[in-house]
């Protein structure tokens, strides 16, 4: 019985008109201001005050852990030399993924794809089982770059089922991938995103017929996805362009594989995704979204309601009713 109707999607467009003679408006959510790219500076000063938790690791230690204990002017992935800030040629490179920590998102995706990238770079470099992960972590902590980096999972989020797989966590035995869990100030979440080389989304809609907000933060703050296949994601995600999709862990491995070859300087397929999603974060806010679709239906429909008022056969009905 409404007048006018607003859905998220194109497929929930299609499902309302299809299945329910409802003619809606597509309005995409787009992420708030607040989410926007991150200075060196704010990215510095975040990673400054997240030392504590980035050197502490799940399980007994880890490719991040040593070394790292570092303050001051000296964090994991950054420096402040005089009045600069820069980021280290040898730091990890930072992944990020939120989540409620339910059975909707497969985490295990996630934790499997980290044990196969770990085994397929040892593969590549034709490292074999006995080599000694701590001369390895020692080595990159003095300034040694490899063709492939060290990984870092930052997980954010609360939620039912955080502590089954930080147990899983604490018993893997990785050489080059780490993971850390973490609870974040709405202030500190958005420069944490800004922060990060890649977003991943876990996300699988039970409906199929809505897009993870996550991923419109993301893009917010110019970050890239990969994110988990399903009927509606490419509204959001285009992939080569800010993003990439995933089916299956082994996927998502070789796209881990495929972006941080070369990190920092020479992953080219990543910069070309973060520059995506940096054009979907300028061209895509909540002001030109309200302007291009909301604002329109919502004119017609006043602009009908008056018409409707002024009109003669309105006049007699309140006449009549009077």
């Amino acid at each position: 019985m409404a007048n006018g109707s607003l859905c998220v999607t194109r497929a929930m467009q299609h499902e309302l008109a299809q299945n329910w003679g409802i003619r809606a408006t597509v309005l995409y959510d787009q992420p708030p201001v607040f989410f926007h790219p991150t200075s060196l500076e704010e990215k510095h000063k975040l990673f400054c005050r997240l030392n504590e938790n980035l050197c502490h690791p799940i399980g007994v230690r880890d490719c991040v852990s040593t070394g790292s204990m570092e303050f001051g002017d000296e964090t994991l992935f950054t420096s402040h030399i005089g009045n600069d800030f820069l980021l280290k040629q040898n730091r990890p490179a930072l992944i990020v993924s939120s989540t409620s920590w339910t059975p909707d998102e497969d985490f295990g995706i996630l934790l499997e794809a980290a044990v196969m990238y770990d085994s397929r770079v040892a593969a590549i470099l034709n490292e074999n089982d006995s080599t000694d992960e701590g001369v390895l972590w020692k080595e990159i902590s003095n300034g040694k770059q490899l063709l492939y980096p060290r990984l870092l999972f930052i997980i954010t989020g609360k939620g039912p089922e955080k502590e089954k797989y930080g147990e899983k966590i604490k018993y893997l035995t990785l050489k080059r991938v780490a993971f850390r869990t973490m609870w974040l100030s709405a202030e500190d979440y958005p420069l944490l995103l800004g922060s990060a080389d890649l977003g991943v989304c876990l996300h699988t809609s039970s409906s199929g017929l809505d897009l993870p907000m996550k991923v419109v933060d993301m893009f917010g703050c110019g970050l890239a996805v990969c994110a988990v296949s399903y009927s509606c994601i490419q509204e959001l995600v285009k992939v080569e362009k800010n993003g990439l999709l995933f089916s299956s862990s082994s996927e998502l491995a070789d796209e881990l594989l495929m972006l941080f070859r070369g990190f920092p300087d020479e992953c080219n397929a990543l910069k070309s995704l973060r520059n995506g999603a940096l054009e979907t974060s300028s061209s895509a806010r909540w002001d030109t979204e309200w302007e291009e679709h909301a604002k329109p239906l919502i004119s017609e429909i006043t602009n009908r309601a008056i018409g409707l008022r002024d009109s003669p056969q309105y006049q007699r009905m309140c006449f009549q009713h009077d």
